[in-house]
């Protein structure tokens, strides 16, 4: 049914087997059938080793698929190499890839390392933690089958660690195709509320993708409503919202720590301790429609501080919006834009994962040993620095300085010319 669409989401396809202690062989291939029969010939091998080598092949799965995948990680157990959950991480921020994971079994504990690396991996990429018994499996692919969309959006994303009730309200825009609300917890409830307050229904066109009542429901609605549209959702346990979308606005981040002009110039994390400026690469949003803000939003979808967007020289034609510089918080964060399309309708939408602040490494300096030259020629004696963070920058021999000492504020190249080379 994915593979009808007129907007195909899957280009390739990647299975990723994972047997303690062994991770593959890595099946790729673009072809359905042949991924069909990669799974039919995967051997299920009786389950109770806990825990698992499941992060090694979340990982393996982040390298070799494409950027934007859907990753969907289906165990009995926790996991064994949990240690690997930061390289997990900042793949997943690389990637932009969305982690999901269908659990028929945690080893009994979920306080351990191993089951929270899992929470952390979901909360990052905007994935959920799914609990259901074996013979519910069925029930998820079918709501996986539903919801692996091309031109998918996110419009909220909370994470909360205790049983409450909470309310929001969203904007949905007239480009939005549909909205599906996902509710991962221990007897998760949704109403959902249309612009005139009228809680909406089977007769309303609400389908219900999934209903696992210990566990997750899921919700979509098509084509719906422009206007501001109300949400309550309550759990009896910690549990996860998402709130995503089908459209063709959205916006990607870039961080760089001076200001750029062009996106490839950015790079995907800010850097801790240095000022940030991001850069946001819309798409679907033409003149006179504009951004207005931007939100640092904290995991459990509260706004840790707004940053005003001015409009660009170009009133946003070419996409690019710059935030003032402004420094980044120590934990985790989503960006949330908001504004207005070009027929006024206000929209908002989030960062499909999480940003954490890149540690600095030291300035990396490469120069060749040997530079030949021609004797009372003219040489140059070139060096490359590498680096995230403000440096200087000098050049000596025999411990005596060689010019003026430079100051970098990240990666350059710097040279010392020699008029007449000599043999001295």
């Amino acid at each position: 049914k994915t593979l009808s669409r007129r907007t195909r989401p899957i280009k390739n396809f990647v299975l990723v087997p994972f047997h303690d202690p062994d991770i593959g062989p890595v099946s790729i291939t673009t072809d359905p059938k042949k991924f069909q029969q990669d799974l039919q010939e995967l051997f299920v091998q009786g389950g109770g080793d806990c825990p698992e080598m499941s992060i090694g092949a979340i990982k393996k799965a982040l390298e070799v698929s494409l950027p934007g995948s859907f990753i969907y990680v289906f165990t009995d157990a926790r996991a064994k190499d949990f240690r690997l959950k930061r390289d997990v991480l900042r793949l997943v921020q690389l990637r932009q890839s969305q982690v999901v994971f269908v659990l028929t079994g945690d080893c009994g504990d979920r306080s351990q390392p191993g089951y929270r690396a899992y929470e952390e991996i979901a909360a990052t990429s905007s994935g959920q933690i799914f609990h259901l018994d074996k013979q519910q499996v069925n029930e998820v692919l079918k709501w996986v089958e539903e919801t692996v969309q091309a031109m998918k959006v996110h419009l909220l994303s909370s994470n909360h660690d205790s049983a409450q009730e909470n309310k929001w309200e969203v904007p949905f825009d007239p480009s939005l195709r549909e909205v599906t609300v996902s509710l991962s917890g221990p007897a998760p409830q949704i109403e959902l509320s249309d612009p005139y307050g009228r809680v909406v229904g089977a007769e309303q066109g609400l389908k219900e993708l999934l209903n696992i009542p210990n566990s997750a429901r899921v919700i979509n609605l098509k084509f719906p409503r422009p206007g501001f549209w109300k949400l309550k959702v309550s759990c009896s346990g910690r549990h996860t919202l998402r709130v995503t979308g089908v459209s063709s606005l959205d916006f990607r981040a870039g961080f760089s720590t001076l200001p750029v002009s062009e996106f490839n110039h950015t790079r995907e994390r800010p850097v801790k301790g240095l000022p940030a400026h991001v850069m946001l690469k819309c798409t679907g949003l033409k003149p006179p429609g504009y951004l207005s803000q931007v939100e640092l939003m904290s995991a459990s979808g509260r706004s840790l501080r707004t940053i005003p967007v001015s409009l660009p020289s170009d009133l946003g034609q070419q996409g690019l919006w710059t935030l003032p510089e402004f420094r980044t918080p120590p934990q985790s964060f989503f960006i949330k834009a908001t504004g207005n399309d070009e027929s006024g309708f206000r929209f908002q939408r989030l960062s499909s994962v999480s940003y954490t602040n890149i540690i600095p490494d030291p300035p990396a300096v490469r120069m060749p040993n040997v530079v030949r030259g021609f004797y009372m020629q003219p040489a140059t004696i070139g060096c490359s620095v590498q680096s995230d963070i403000p440096y200087r920058l000098r050049f000596t021999r025999s411990g005596i300085t060689l010019g003026e000492e430079k100051h970098f504020q990240n990666s350059a190249v710097a040279s010392w010319e020699i008029a007449h080379a000599s043999g001295e």
